[in-house]
C-alpha cells in the first residue's frame, strides 16, 4: 500500500505536461493547494520546450500573473515581490500581443488590464501607475472589439454585454483612480 502511494505521488509530482491544456490543469491543481511558486515553475518549464509551438505564450504570461497575484493577496510577506513578477509576466504578455497579427477578436488587452486593475487594489505605493496601466489597456480594448457579434468554432458570442463589460471595468479604474487621488500627470511617476 505505502509503495502504491509513493508511486503515485513521484508521478503526480514529476509528471511533465505535454500540451498546454495539461499544463493549465496542473497548474490550476498546484494552484488550488496553495503551490504557486510550483505553478509558475511547470509553466516556465513548459514555455523552455522549443519543440512547443509558442504563439499562446501571451495567456501562460497571464496565468502566471494571475498566479503571482493570488500570491500577493496570500502571503503578505512576499507580496511586493509577487506583484513585480506579476507586472513582469504582464509586460511580456502585452508585448507578445503587441507583435503578432490578429485574425478575429481578441481580449488579451481587456484581460490584462483586469490583472493590473487587481494589481493596482492590492498595492499602496504604485495603485496609480496600475491603475493607470489597466486605464491604457481597457481604452485600447474598445475599438477592437468591432461588430455585433463574434463567431468561433460554430459558437456566437454577442458583443455588445462585452463592451459593456469593459466600459464597467475603464469606468471602475476611473473611480478608483480618483478616490485614490491619482492624477494624469502622476500616474506614470508613482
Amino acid at each position: 500500500m505505502l509503495l502504491g502511494f509513493v508511486g503515485w505521488f513521484i508521478y503526480h509530482e514529476t509528471r511533465v505536461p505535454q500540451t498546454d491544456a495539461e499544463v493549465l490543469n496542473r497548474m490550476t491543481e498546484l494552484f488550488k493547494e496553495g503551490r504557486y511558486d510550483n505553478a509558475v515553475q511547470v509553466a516556465e518549464n513548459w514555455m523552455k520546450d522549443t519543440r512547443r509551438d509558442t504563439s499562446r505564450d501571451a495567456s501562460l504570461y497571464q496565468q502566471i500573473a494571475f498566479t503571482y497575484i493570488a500570491k500577493a493577496g496570500k502571503k503578505q510577506s512576499t507580496r511586493d515581490d509577487s506583484m513585480q513578477r506579476a507586472e513582469e509576466n504582464l509586460q511580456k504578455a502585452e508585448e507578445l500581443f503587441n507583435r503578432e497579427t490578429r485574425g478575429g477578436l481578441s481580449l488579451d488587452p481587456f484581460e490584462i488590464g483586469g490583472a493590473y486593475e487587481i494589481l493596482g487594489d492590492l498595492s499602496i505605493k504604485d495603485r496609480c501607475r496600475f491603475y493607470a496601466k489597466a486605464r491604457e489597456l481597457f481604452t485600447k480594448q474598445l475599438p477592437l472589439i468591432e461588430g455585433d457579434t463574434f463567431t468561433m468554432a460554430g459558437h456566437t458570442t454577442r458583443l455588445g454585454p462585452v463592451r459593456k463589460d469593459v466600459r464597467k471595468h475603464l469606468d471602475a479604474v476611473m473611480e478608483k483612480s480618483s478616490v485614490s487621488g491619482c492624477s494624469a500627470e502622476n500616474d506614470q511617476k508613482r
